[in-house]
């Protein structure tokens, strides 16, 4: 029972589905299949139809394909860090000691300039492009050891070593 993916040189594609289907006759015919009915087709039909993926090469109905098709379309996961962000903000300092230093270590390296003082404004500039709770991230990046602020508040550095 060989569904057209295991087929050598035949590939599955929504397209390929979405095509078929547009076919009002093959359309019909492959609702028949479905149904458990003779799908009452001529070889050339039922070769579009198998070609296409909808029928297995014995002519029953491939339930497995739209669940392939979508698992294949899916996007891939985020990795690492990006597990963290959505469309490049952050989502919220993560609770894992581990991913919470990672994802600050990540931020420190991507948003402050080495050897260069900033203002608080300026921190906050540059912490607003990934987060709208300045505060909270301002304050773990100086709490972990990433930021390093003035005795006084005028000014935060990237630090060296976290």
């Amino acid at each position: 029972n060989l569904s057209p993916h295991q087929i050598p040189g035949m590939t599955m594609s929504w397209q390929k589905v979405f095509s078929t289907l547009a076919s009002t006759r093959l359309r019909e015919a492959y609702a028949r299949a479905v149904l458990g009915e003779d799908p009452e087709v001529q070889p050339k039909e039922r070769a579009k139809l198998i070609e296409s993926g909808l029928l297995d090469a014995d002519g029953s109905v491939n339930d497995a394909l739209f669940k392939e098709l979508l698992a294949a379309a899916s996007a891939p996961r985020p990795q690492g860090v990006d597990r963290f962000f959505r469309e490049g903000r952050l989502d919220g300092l993560p609770a894992g000691h581990a991913d919470r230093l990672s994802v600050l270590e990540h931020l420190a390296d991507r948003l402050f300039p080495g050897g260069q003082e900033l203002t608080e404004p300026q921190v906050n500039l540059l912490i607003a492009t990934v987060t709208r709770d300045i505060p909270t991230l301002r304050r773990a990046l100086v709490d972990y050891g990433y930021l390093v602020r003035n005795a006084d508040g005028t000014g935060y550095r990237r630090s060296e070593v976290a």
